[in-house]
Formats: C-alpha cells, structure tokens, sequence
C-alpha cells in the first residue's frame, strides 16, 4: 500500500509541476521523508525529477 501511495504522490506532483515548472521537490521530499530517510528521500526526488524532466521532453520536444 505504500508503495501506491508514493506512486500516486509522485505522479500528481508531476501532473502539477508540469504547467507550473517548479514545485515537484517541495511536494516530493516531505511525502518520501516519511517512508524514508533524509538522504534516500532527496536521492528518490531528484531520480523523480529526471524521469519527469526526460517525460516531458518526449511530450513537447520538437522532432
């Protein structure tokens, strides 16, 4: 069940951050504290934060 929940924290932080262009970590590092600790919580956000980044290059990237 955890692991679902941090799946959807991660995805809606995401969906959010993508019109606005910051915030996934604000959102993110609290959410991942509490089932981790400090250091593998910014590792896991900044893991977040590249795959997004990657996904929406894929989206509006020109081909």
């Amino acid at each position: 069940m955890d692991f679902v929940v941090i799946a959807l924290v991660a995805f809606a932080a995401s969906l959010l951050t993508f019109f606005s262009g910051f915030g996934l970590g604000t959102i993110l590092l609290p959410v991942f504290a509490i089932w981790f600790p400090i250091d593998v919580s910014v590792a896991l956000t900044a893991v977040v934060h590249f795959l997004n980044n990657i996904f929406k290059l894929m989206l509006v990237g020109k081909q």
